[in-house]
């Protein structure tokens, strides 16, 4: 399994090797010093983006997050309207049991 620091190197190396990701944040549990640490913390992170439909047309850059178990693109469910507008959201559970909630935002909506 990866480690946290392993984890948080490969979101920002991602990032830092794609122009068209400009700002990187987390958020979440993650982020609250009074939230104790546990396995089960997922890594909650927004991704802004300069050309969305170059990131949500094809999933294939995803692979670098590393072997999926599953994936749910809730913007891409027909059951429910997308409730984020224009942001576009990946729920990844990954084989090492980490899970990314991924999250892209146009930069231009900022």
């Amino acid at each position: 399994m990866r480690s946290e620091d392993e984890m948080m190197k490969l979101i920002l190396d991602i990032a830092m090797k794609d122009e068209r990701i400009r700002l990187v944040t987390l958020e979440g549990s993650r982020t609250n010093k009074n939230v104790p640490r546990d396995r089960f913390q997922d890594y909650d992170i927004s991704y802004f983006v300069t050309d969305m439909d170059s990131f949500t047309s094809d999933d294939s850059w995803l692979d670098q997050f590393g072997e999926r178990m599953m994936m749910q693109k809730p913007e891409d469910m027909e059951l429910f309207p997308p409730e984020l507008g224009d942001w576009f959201s990946y729920l990844m559970l990954f084989k090492d049991h980490h899970k990314i909630d991924l999250t892209l935002i146009p930069l231009s909506q900022t």
